[in-house]
């Protein structure tokens, strides 16, 4: 499979078939392609990792992409270009349930201490921050890897020592109704577009609101603005 953008913007080569990278390969995913180069250069050079490594712009790329090539190793900015933070919480969540054997690390600019607790609580094998030293991907993908326990960088330990620890996990349908009502979406509207009925869609989102210590519409629009992040501008 060829990047989601035209070709002349991808670092990589296309995506292989999947008997050529079955739990083998590696897909990075960052709106920017500077971003992934570099990133591709400290697995080649610092990780001395020889997998195939494939490359797509947004978030809509890695799901299309983890169908024909099943890496063993996802890297990936929480969203693209345009693309809602929570859309990347989803998806980590729906790939958590869909391919439990593949690690995935985020490398991402959102240093909110709230998005990182729901990260930690996603279960990913690795967090850490775009400014941190080259070394810090390179420990954080070694250590995934090897299939020790969630990996922090020193930069997102220190953010989350600032902060107590608040959200538990929220579930994928959860992040799903978050997502939609962020969008711009009515709880009926959610409805008919996840094919629920109101009331199982009104249980997601009061369930959230319960985990993200919001007590009514009012606090979690008001207060929860910080979910309806989007991703960059990409560099060029």
């Amino acid at each position: 499979m060829s990047s989601v953008n035209s070709s002349t913007s991808d670092p990589f080569a296309s995506c292989t078939s999947p008997s050529d990278t079955v739990r083998k390969g590696v897909l990075i995913m960052d709106a920017c392609p500077v971003t992934a180069m570099g990133i591709k250069r400290v697995l080649t050079q610092s990780c001395g990792l020889t997998a195939p490594v494939n490359y797509v712009q947004n978030l809509a790329g890695i799901s299309q992409c983890i169908d024909s090539m099943l890496p063993k190793l996802l890297i990936m900015d929480l969203c693209g270009e345009k693309e809602l933070m929570l859309d990347g919480l989803r998806l980590l969540a729906h790939l958590h349930d869909s391919h439990p054997l593949m690690k995935i690390i985020v490398c991402t600019d959102f240093s909110d201490h709230r998005v990182l607790e729901l990260l930690v609580s996603s279960k990913v094998s690795g967090i850490l921050l775009k400014q941190e030293p080259v070394l810090a991907l390179a420990q954080c993908v070694t250590n995934a890897l090897s299939g020790k326990p969630q990996w922090l960088s020193p930069r997102a330990k220190l953010l989350l020592s600032k902060a107590t620890p608040a959200y538990p996990s929220l579930t994928a349908r959860e992040l799903d109704v978050l997502a939609c009502l962020f969008s711009g979406q009515s709880v009926s509207r959610v409805a008919q577009t996840m094919h629920r009925n109101i009331r199982t869609v009104s249980t997601h989102k009061r369930n959230a609101m319960v985990k993200l210590g919001f007590h009514n519409d009012s606090e979690l629009f008001a207060q929860g603005t910080w979910m309806a992040k989007v991703g960059p501008v990409v560099c060029h």
